[in-house]
């Protein structure tokens, strides 16, 4: 008797006797008692043994579970079950099937791909590794539904397991064959359970190798993420008569900002910040690429020829979609002057202080994108350069910032007035505050783009 028919006979025999208690009671009780008390007692009767029927069922279940899965056939089965549970990868699987399987009962298993019909692992058995197999199995099974059907000793579908001579287990894209004479003396509920647990198995398989694939990832694009840092300024230099602050925040791991600011002589400061576009690997090699062109350049005073070796370099990689834009500029304090070249930066800043208190100039574009379209001339501008002025430069991921009503951040009186406020004290203090007005202006609402603030104040020149 199966285990699935010794639980039926379980629930019928108990429920049967809940309810032969109902009717006997009442019968028995009928000559002493007026008819509404003997139903009532009846009524009770069957409560009381409808709650032992569960308590009974249950241990009745237990003993039919017990007798149906102790013979050791059905105990192979059902080790191989419970070791799926503490599978993880394809060879616990393999190890699993090889020491519970084949060891065991000189099972021969044969593991298939569904889609493609590729073995994934064959037992060293003769039945197994018959050449003509795969072919047979393929043709009669390949389209079988997920489930569990059992094999006969020709390779066919059999109608049950007392004359099967194998079975397969069909799961989440697998065939799993497994070629024994035991069918006919394994409880077939074993089979259903093998199923189930398999199930589980592929899918905890798929979690798994995900899991470790985002982890993987994740350690790469850290690893890319340090790269692009190490291209950055570890430090701001201190020249003379110019105090430099910076904030950078990437919105992801990786950026298309990037900035810099190098001491060129005792007199001379080149600051740089800029943007590419897009995000990801392909934005932060070219950011890469960009800030170390910089740096290696010989003459570092020459703006002109900076911006076309950029644009050479951007091209050189290859990428059709990918453009910088970028401001660079060279503060001379002996000179007393500011030359830059913008190539389409949104709005680099110049604040300088007048009699009637600070005046925030916005420098325009001199030229276009830089690696996108063949450039032409480029145009260093030139701006004499004062006591206490402010050049404050940040990508578009501050000044085009829009709050929940879609307001621009650079186009509000906000803006300007806080420039103008912040002018008076340290680069440091402009910095904090701007940053902090951008995170108090979107509100609850996430930032878009990376944040690149670079500050410089100039000290007194008369001295």
């Amino acid at each position: 008797m199966t285990y699935r028919t010794s639980r039926n006979l379980v629930e019928l025999g108990t429920m049967g006797t809940a309810a032969l208690a109902f009717l006997i009671v009442p019968l028995v009780a009928m000559p002493g008692l007026a008819f509404p008390a003997a139903m009532a007692l009846g009524a009770a009767a069957f409560i009381v043994f409808y709650i032992l029927k569960n308590a009974s069922a249950s241990a009745l279940e237990h003993r039919a579970y017990s007798l149906s899965f102790q013979g050791r056939e059905t105990r192979i089965i059902m080790e191989f079950t419970e070791r799926l549970g503490v599978c993880f990868t394809v060879l616990d699987l393999v190890e699993a099937m090889r020491d519970r399987l084949e060891k065991a009962a000189d099972m021969g298993v044969i593991l298939i791909k569904s889609s493609s019909w590729e073995p994934v692992y064959r037992s060293p058995s003769a039945a197994a590794t018959d050449p003509r197999l795969m072919e047979t199995l393929e043709q009669r099974f390949k389209d079988q539904a997920e489930g569990v059907c059992f094999v006969t000793e020709d390779l066919s579908p059999a109608k049950g397991n007392k004359s099967a001579r194998g079975f397969l287990v069909c799961a989440k894209g697998y065939h799993l064959f497994v070629l024994t004479r035991l069918c006919a003396l394994i409880e077939p509920e074993a089979f259903r359970t093998l199923y189930g647990e398999l199930g589980i198995y592929f899918d905890r398989v798929v979690t798994v190798s995900s899991l470790f694939e985002v982890a993987s990832l994740s350690k790469e694009w850290q690893l890319i993420a340090e790269t692009q840092q190490s291209f950055l300024p570890r430090q701001l230099p201190s020249p003379k008569k110019i105090e430099l602050s910076v904030f950078y925040r990437p919105l992801v791991n990786v950026s298309g900002d990037y900035y810099d600011a190098i001491q060129v002589d005792e007199d001379r400061t080149l600051l740089v910040v800029g943007d590419v576009s897009g995000k990801g690997l392909a934005a932060a090699l070219i950011m890469g690429i960009i800030v170390n062109t910089i740096r290696v350049m010989a003459d570092k005073t020459d703006l002109a020829a900076m911006v076309r070796s950029v644009d050479a370099a951007v091209r050189d990689m290859g990428f059709d979609d990918k453009y910088t834009v970028m401001f660079v500029g060279l503060a001379d304090i002996a000179k007393r002057t500011f030359r830059y070249v913008n190539a389409a930066m949104a709005d680099p800043i110049l604040i300088t202080q007048t009699a009637i208190g600070p005046k925030v100039v916005r420098l325009q574009p001199t030229m276009g994108l830089v690696g996108l379209i063949p450039l032409n001339d480029v145009v260093v501008e030139e701006l004499p350069l004062s006591t206490d002025e402010m050049i404050l430069l940040a990508s578009d991921g501050v000044t085009e910032v829009s709050d929940a009503s879609g307001a621009r951040l650079g186009e509000t009186e906000l803006f300007e007035r806080s420039l103008a406020q912040g002018s008076k004290s340290s680069a440091a203090d402009l910095v904090s505050s701007v940053s902090a007005m951008l995170y108090s202006f979107v509100g609850d609402n996430p930032l878009k783009d990376d944040v690149t603030i670079l500050a410089a104040k100039v000290g007194r020149l008369w001295d």
